[in-house]
């Protein structure tokens, strides 16, 4: 059964069939937040886990230290195309790499 959210545009809150990166126990589905919805690992005992905006579930390619960086990547906004979900990588605000 597909439910619409109050507070955003996404009509489909059902799993997204993702694997949790982080303990791969669970798999990431939509739950409400205290500031609205948000993307979980669905075993919240033991994984704390999320994101803020859905998953596409692809991995970051971005390269830093000689690494990929491998983050599962979050859905964009009309503005910024979709990016990386660690804080950390250059990524997470693609529209403000050089090109």
């Amino acid at each position: 059964m597909k439910k619409k959210a109050a507070c955003c545009e996404h009509t489909d809150l059902s799993s997204t069939g993702i694997a949790c990166p982080e303990c791969t126990e669970g798999e990431i589905v939509p739950t409400r937040g205290r500031f609205g919805l948000m993307w979980a690992c669905s075993a919240r005992r033991k994984c704390k886990f999320w994101l803020k905006t859905r998953p596409t579930g692809k991995h970051c390619k971005h390269k830093r230290n000689r690494k990929t960086c491998g983050a599962l990547m979050m859905e964009g906004t009309k503005t910024i195309p979709e990016r990386c979900s660690d804080k950390e990588c250059p990524n997470h605000n693609p529209h403000k790499l050089q090109k």
